[in-house]
């Protein structure tokens, strides 16, 4: 076992069975060996919220009160693989409104504990990280299409590779979006 860097929490989304699959063909397709994230831990990362040098039990309780009630998950769409020297990653691509939106909703929540997370000074860049072996490949547009149905509070072990899972939320699905329908007929006439 590795020298321990620190703690870190995060709230991320897992992938289901089928989508962790397809993304371990993809890290294989890109060359991710050695040090590919295994297949279990792949994850999208929302935010991180502390890196601590000790084990932090009150996050838990801090992140359950901050969340609140039930969240409504999101749809997006992860699509562009990309590969270089500090390894291999899917990314989302085409609109991001969704995820934006749950992203910012997240982080209103948080903020009623003052919890603030760190790393995000540029936003939320989606993507789910295959492995970290440099690899050289041409970006490919490989469309899928995602809704996460739970978000968790994974308790990652820095520098020995474990996570832990602390705690899970159930996501209800999307929220209807807003259609662009024209005003009632009485209404475009003057009535």
């Amino acid at each position: 076992m590795r020298k321990l860097d620190c703690y870190r929490y995060f709230l991320a989304f897992r992938p289901d069975i089928a989508l962790r699959s397809w993304l371990a063909s993809l890290a294989n397709a890109a060359g991710q060996h050695g040090k590919r994230i295994r297949d279990e831990y792949l994850h999208l990362t929302l935010c991180v919220i502390a890196e601590l040098p000790h084990r932090d039990p009150r996050i838990v309780a801090q992140v359950r009160l901050a969340l609140g009630g039930p969240l409504s998950s999101c749809r997006f769409r992860l699509g562009r693989l990309q590969g270089g020297p500090e390894g291999a990653a899917v990314h989302a691509a085409g609109s991001q409104y969704e995820i934006q939106d749950f992203y910012r909703t997240l982080l209103a929540r948080l903020a009623t504990r003052a919890i603030v997370p760190l790393y995000r000074e540029s936003g939320l860049h989606p993507h789910v990280t295959l492995g970290h072996d440099p690899c050289a490949i041409e970006t490919s547009a490989l469309p899928c299409e995602w809704i996460p149905d739970e978000l968790l509070l994974i308790e990652s072990e820095v520098g020995n590779g474990i996570h832990h899972v602390l705690a899970r939320w159930s996501l209800l699905p999307p929220s209807q979006g807003a259609f662009a329908f024209d005003a009632p007929p009485a209404a475009r006439l003057g009535r």
